[in-house]
């Protein structure tokens, strides 16, 4: 069970602090070499996210697990903005954008996993922020979370239809019939999404509130 953070605000004001300290870092993209305290920001701020993560209640393989999950990501934005560099110096200078984007993003993804749904909310209601986004960012965070939710009970089934190949098993070998099959899970996928947003508008409606 996720630990519930007691005083969510400061947790996301510090989380978000150290994404921009590393989005803002220089990386040699304007023709200058690389410092190497931009190199000390970046790991710095990748060890706050994996102990982030450890705070969070999940141990370090699972947090590199779910790091990994941001680096195809990170890459399709990093490459292409690389081969803007002088030629000479893309190589580092495409490291540089990576351990960037990467630092920043596991930073997102640590504090979001630290606080939860309901944190993230908490935190912005401490904050006083405008109640009317709040409450958007809140119903967005509940249907994500049901999104997600649908999402590994369709994957748990398509595994155990096929226990010897996992979801992404035959990826490889069979490249069009993997992704024609999840073209099918993302559809079925809309389709739930679709009727739960109208049970959810059917039940508001139900209690009382405006059409």
């Amino acid at each position: 069970m996720m630990p519930i953070v007691e005083r969510p605000a400061p947790v996301l004001l510090l989380g978000l602090a150290l994404v921009v300290a590393a989005a803002l870092t220089p990386a040699g993209l304007a023709g200058r070499p690389v410092a190497p305290w931009s190199w000390g920001v970046w790991m710095t701020v990748f060890a706050a996210a994996l102990w982030t993560f450890r705070r969070g209640g999940l141990p370090l393989s699972e947090a590199l697990r779910r790091v990994s999950w941001l680096v195809p990501v990170v890459a399709l934005f990093s490459v292409p903005a690389a081969l803007l560099a002088p030629s000479g110096g893309r190589l580092v200078v495409g490291a540089a954008l990576a351990a960037r984007a990467l630092s920043a993003a596991a930073m997102g993804a640590a504090v979001a996993t630290r606080l939860g749904p309901s944190g993230l909310v908490r935190a912005a209601r401490d904050l006083r922020l405008p109640a009317r986004l709040v409450d958007v960012v809140e119903a967005m965070l509940a249907s994500l979370t049901i999104v997600l939710r649908q999402v590994r009970a369709m994957l748990r089934a398509r595994e155990a239809r096929r226990p010897g190949f996992g979801a992404l098993g035959d990826l490889a070998w069979s490249p069009i019939d993997t992704t024609r099959g999840f073209g099918r899970l993302v559809a079925s996928l809309l389709l739930r999404s679709l009727e739960r947003a109208e049970a959810v508008e059917q039940a508001r409606r139900a209690r009382g509130g405006q059409a």
